[in-house]
């Protein structure tokens, strides 16, 4: 049986909220299986787009720069069919757009449980990819800035306070402020547990477009980190936008 992880109250697998402290829990349907919890641990990465709006902007110690390396050649680059973006990724990695709708469905319902106050339409999926049968995959999730925030720094704090909203034990290991196609980026590497899920390790790249918030985020198990860690690092550098 799983415990919350903010009051220690043992509650069921299928629990919303906590019935102590009432805190949130990261479970939509029955996760039941390795492919279901790879798919929840991309959605839980992709809220922190999505609940930006509610959070009170923190501030953090400037990072340094680093320059802009090439896309490994070896990796298969994929471009939308608006040609509106494109990102690359280890070439034995399958596309899951069909997953798409119903993993922002998840994230929709994952929201408006901590809060009324969102929009909860407002986030969305542009991609999704992983290793078949594994717990190592990527999304990009958009959304449009609150007219509250405009810099760069200011984004990224918001997007750190957001993920804390939903994990537990969040861990920073690196963040790292860059330039990633001409545009000012931040990639952030972190550990965190989602309540009823178990711990994920992710490497998530932001940046602004034309107001628009851009997140990629790779996701795996810890264990596994250390196979992937040179192609999330790649894999959320390679993000083009084309129009």
């Amino acid at each position: 049986m799983p415990f919350c992880p903010n009051c220690g109250t043992e509650v069921g697998e299928d629990t919303r909220f906590c019935p102590e402290c009432g805190r949130p829990f990261m479970i939509v349907g029955q996760v039941g299986n390795r492919k279901n919890k790879k798919k929840i641990a991309g959605i839980i990465a992709a809220c922190i787009v999505a609940i930006i709006v509610i959070v009170v902007i923190a501030t953090h110690t400037p990072t340094s720069m680093e320059p802009e390396p090439a896309i490994p050649a070896h990796f298969t680059t994929y471009t939308n069919e608006w040609g509106l973006f494109s990102i690359s990724y280890p070439p034995e990695w399958e596309l899951d757009l069909e997953s798409m709708e119903e993993t922002e469905q998840s994230c929709q319902e994952i929201i408006s449980s901590i809060t009324s106050d969102i929009p909860v339409g407002e986030a969305h999926f542009l991609f999704m990819a992983g290793l078949p049968g594994e717990g190592s995959n990527v999304n990009i999730v958009v959304e449009p800035l609150p007219a509250t925030i405009s810099a760069h720094d200011e984004m990224v704090a918001v997007a750190i306070e957001s993920l804390k909203l939903v994990v537990s034990d969040y861990h920073e290991f690196s963040r790292v402020k860059t330039t990633i196609d001409n545009r000012t980026a931040t990639i952030i590497d972190c550990q965190a547990t989602a309540a009823g899920l178990g711990t994920y390790h992710w490497v998530f790249m932001c940046c602004i477009v034309n107001k628009t918030m851009w997140s990629v985020t790779c996701t795996t198990l810890p264990d596994d980190y250390n196979e992937w860690e040179d192609d999330f690092d790649a894999i959320v550098r390679s993000l083009r936008i084309l129009k």
